[in-house]
């Protein structure tokens, strides 16, 4: 790897209550593919391509990763799941509901000509289902604005 090529994001991990809440909400409910599941220790789900989410018990993350916790306010992020259709973000949406997610935002369109919805995952990190007709995904992954 050239030392001027930035590097990729290939996982994302997120610290969960428990983890197999975490597991019923994103591969019973949700569809994501189960790489590895270590019963109260952590969930690896794929999460795109070369793209894998890891769902870990919050209280073994302090080893690697210092102080981490959950607070009265929801998580700063959001995962985001760009959509080719309308129909899709409804029927994301409604999937997560029935998983047991928290609906924070129904499908709406939006002033910049899309349609976005937004949930609560069972330990609140928001995912956000979104059809903005101005990005492309090109077959080789790349994102473009058209």
């Amino acid at each position: 790897m050239s030392t001027d090529t930035p590097p990729a994001v290939t996982a994302l991990t997120l610290g969960v209550r428990d983890v197999q809440r975490s597991r019923d909400f994103y591969v019973t409910g949700l569809g994501f593919r189960e790489i590895n599941f270590i019963p109260g220790e952590i969930l690896f789900v794929q999460a795109g391509h070369g793209l894998m989410l890891a769902l870990w018990n919050v209280e073994s993350m302090p080893g690697e990763y210092g102080e981490v916790g959950h607070g009265p306010l929801a998580p700063p992020v959001s995962l985001g799941h760009n959509t080719t259709s309308v129909a899709e973000v409804n029927d994301l949406y409604a999937r997560a509901l029935d998983a047991g997610a928290t609906p924070i935002g129904a499908p709406t369109t939006r002033e910049w000509g899309g349609t976005s919805a937004c949930v609560a995952d069972p330990d609140g990190f928001r995912w956000d289902f979104v059809h903005n007709p101005s990005f492309a995904i090109d077959d080789d992954g790349t994102v473009t604005g058209v």
